[in-house]
């Protein structure tokens, strides 16, 4: 069961908006932290995005796991090609020196 924080309804009117903007600052700093810590964290944010998408309740969290998903398996592809191209690079600067000697 997803909790929700909620304005107390003794609020006056004005503060209650106020209330409900901290809460909706909150929220999107949470979202981008998490969308930062998947991009950031190739395996972090495809375990993110497999959990919140399995176990999310409502279309939102699914829509937030399928992000981190994407974003995870984005960045583990840029990963793998980097340490790729840096293999050939290596290899080619050994094969280079062994053909000038």
């Amino acid at each position: 069961m997803e909790e929700r924080l909620t304005v107390p309804a003794e609020l006056h009117p004005a503060q209650q908006e106020r209330w409900q903007a901290l809460i909706d600052i909150l929220y999107l700093g949470q979202l981008v932290y998490i969308y930062v810590f998947a991009a950031i964290y190739p395996l972090v944010g495809i375990v993110y995005g497999i959990l919140f998408t399995a176990a999310g309740v409502s279309p939102k969290t699914k829509r937030i796991g399928r992000i981190c998903l994407i974003l995870g398996i984005i960045n583990l592809a840029l990963c793998l090609l980097i340490a790729i191209g840096l293999l050939v690079l290596g290899l080619t600067g050994v094969l280079a020196g062994l053909a000038g000697e």
